[in-house]
């Protein structure tokens, strides 16, 4: 009994406590926190228990020390001033959706992401998501998810897009399919990427042994145009036990966000050691995003084709060379794991005659670590696949299969250079470092331009 009085008489000194609070806080001076809501609950058995659940919601502002006003744009909740825009210089500025400025040079968006370069933070890819304004003074090709298409510089708020020369849309930013670099300049629309491998060894046996691999890119706001290359070339003692080189090219025209055609497509492979002197395949298709995520994306693409292929050698009733359709097949796998490790699958068959092969698969696993801005270390796997290869001459017929582990250091970069920094002009002040390029940068930028937004 003295416990349970005990309990009741703490529960309600507690109560007292608490409806007396706002008063106390109103005798300071100070406005009371808005609002204030304090629930009792009291269950009655065998024992007592008592709650008090208080919530307080107030906003605060920041005040200037000695005049007790607030400071302009600025409160207690951490947010920066959303207010404060870029100065009308010659950079490219984006601002993220936690308020940070950054300036540099825009590359591309595409895919649902945007790839910026800055040459203090280095070339970073973001999120379209995370990106809340986009104002740059160069000329961008803009396509939207309607098809229509428009050029200038642009200028993207929440809500509104606004291009010079081309006016205002009232249009969402996911409205916004891609932005590539236009203007005069071919190099704008241009990346390349690179690796190479290379294995020595002397002593009892000497060996050599080279891996290259090449990715050179064209991108528009409505089309992308792809050269791809993969070669291993390896020699011991003075012998070539491997030579097979493989070229894709592919141009493909967007349709809509995740749709596109393939006009056209063509592939050139060559290994004698699969008595292969040279195949050519050409044909068109179509392609598809089934994932298109900023951090992971999907594509898979099909069409028919004529391939041609030629052998070094041949039983002597057989043809040396031979013309057949086929049909293709491919696949492109992209995971950004981390913001440093990035895991690409790829896939290409071809489905042809028994006369050149029958079936053949092509498959690159690539994981790539990013070590700097322009450099990155590859590890790819490579399997090559004739299901059915041509027996030659010596009637001994090639191995089907064919592996390699590639270890080489990759380049990556676009051919346009951007002389851009981070933003340090804001009022976050972030980012500052001591560099000579940086005061290079400066006396580069270039005298403000008047904009004409159309409001």
């Amino acid at each position: 009994m003295e416990r349970c009085f005990f309990n009741g008489l703490l529960g309600a000194l507690l109560f007292l406590a608490l409806w007396g609070a706002p008063g106390a806080l109103a005798a300071d001076g100070g406005s009371p926190p808005t609002p204030i809501a304090v629930t009792n609950y009291v269950t009655i058995t065998n024992t007592i228990f008592v709650t008090n659940y208080v919530t307080l919601t107030a906003t605060t502002p920041a005040f200037t020390p000695g005049s007790g006003k607030p400071v302009e744009g600025l409160t207690n909740s951490g947010l920066p001033d959303l207010s404060w825009v870029p100065p009308e210089d010659s950079f490219d500025w984006i601002q993220l959706k936690s308020g940070e400025w950054l300036k540099g040079r825009l590359k591309a968006m595409q895919d649902r992401k945007l790839e910026f370069d800055s040459e203090e933070l280095d070339s970073l890819t973001f999120d379209w998501k995370d990106i809340r304004q986009v104002r740059s003074a160069h000329t961008i090709d803009v396509l939207f998810t309607d098809g229509q298409k428009v050029s200038g510089p642009v200028t993207i708020k929440p809500g509104e897009v606004g291009v010079r020369g081309g006016g205002v849309r009232s249009v969402e930013k996911q409205d916004v399919q891609s932005l590539t670099p236009g203007g005069s300049k071919e190099r704008d629309f241009w990346s390349v990427k690179g690796s190479l491998g290379l294995t020595l060894r002397a002593g009892n046996s000497s060996q050599i042994e080279y891996n290259a691999k090449a990715h050179l890119q064209r991108r528009t706001p409505e089309t992308r145009l792809s050269l791809d290359y993969i070669g291993n070339v390896s020699m011991s003692d003075g012998a070539e036990n491997a030579n097979n080189h493989r070229v894709n090219s592919e141009f493909d025209l967007w349709l809509s966000r995740r749709f596109y055609l393939i006009l056209p497509f063509a592939e050139y492979y060559k290994d004698p050691f699969q008595n292969l002197s040279d195949r050519v395949t050409l044909g068109s298709g179509i392609g598809y995003d089934l994932i298109d995520r900023p951090k992971l994306e999907w594509n898979i693409t099909t069409g028919p084709g004529y391939q041609h292929a030629w052998f070094d050698s041949s039983k002597p009733d057989e043809a040396r060379s031979k013309g057949v359709a086929a049909l293709t097949f491919g696949s492109r796998f992209d995971w950004n794991i981390t913001r440093l490790i990035e895991l690409i699958l790829e896939y290409r068959g071809q489905y042809t005659s028994r006369e050149v092969g029958e079936t053949t698969h092509h498959s690159v696993s690539t994981l790539s670590f990013e070590l700097t801005k322009r450099f990155n270390l590859d590890v790819s796997f490579v399997w090559d696949r004739i299901s059915v290869p041509k027996i030659g001459a010596d009637l001994v017929q090639p191995k089907p299969d064919d592996f390699r582990l590639v270890v080489g250091m990759g380049i990556d970069f676009s051919i346009f250079h951007s002389t851009g920094t981070a933003c340090p002009g804001g009022p976050l002040q972030p980012w500052r470092r001591s560099s000579s390029r940086r005061r290079r940068v400066r006396r580069l930028c270039a005298k403000a331009k008047k904009w004409a937004w159309i409001s």
